[in-house]
């Protein structure tokens, strides 16, 4: 999220997939010596708020296999990272399934800082018999066009309002 919506979200978590097939012990040891420490299904690490969490290969959006993704270049390599649209259907999925209004506008802030459309995901709106929500989507879409320069606070904002109205 942090890096599709290019810091406007700050993530608290990262999920990492391990397609070592190691044996989990040698997760845990390589996480320690990080300075992470096993809590539950996370590992966190007492210096900050982030959280590691490994999901099961293979990954999967809803139904879907993650079937390719893409590199992010950082000082020290690339690293792969899911594609920008399978990043919206994750954050679909969320508002979809959870009602996470959050998700919903980290969705459309991914939407509007990749040029992305709305109606590109429809289909998926669809399968999920979740038309409604769809045009949630749209009206923030909307909305958050309208700004020149848009934050994360203001699209909240809007969603209250749409929802608000939608009483």
């Amino acid at each position: 999220m942090e890096i599709y919506t290019e810091n406007l979200y700050l993530t608290k978590d990262i999920d990492m997939v391990d397609i070592s097939y190691q044996p989990p012990a040698a997760l845990c040891k390589a996480m320690e010596e990080l300075g992470f420490h096993k809590k539950g299904r996370v590992f966190a690490n007492p210096t900050t708020d982030i959280t590691v969490e490994f999901p099961s290969a293979p990954l999967s959006i809803g139904d879907e296999l993650v079937q390719q993704t893409t590199t992010v270049d950082l000082p020290t390599g690339q690293i792969p990272i899911l594609l920008v649209e399978d990043v919206v259907k994750d954050r679909l999925s969320a508002f979809v399934h959870w009602r996470d209004t959050q998700s919903l506008v980290q969705a459309t802030a991914i939407l509007l800082k990749h040029g992305l459309k709305p109606e590109s995901f429809k289909v998926y709106f669809e399968c999920e018999n979740s038309t409604d929500q769809f045009h949630l989507l749209q009206l923030l879409y909307r909305r958050g066009k309208e700004y020149r320069n848009f934050t994360m606070i203001k699209l909240e904002n809007d969603l209250a309002q749409i929802l608000l109205k939608n009483l």
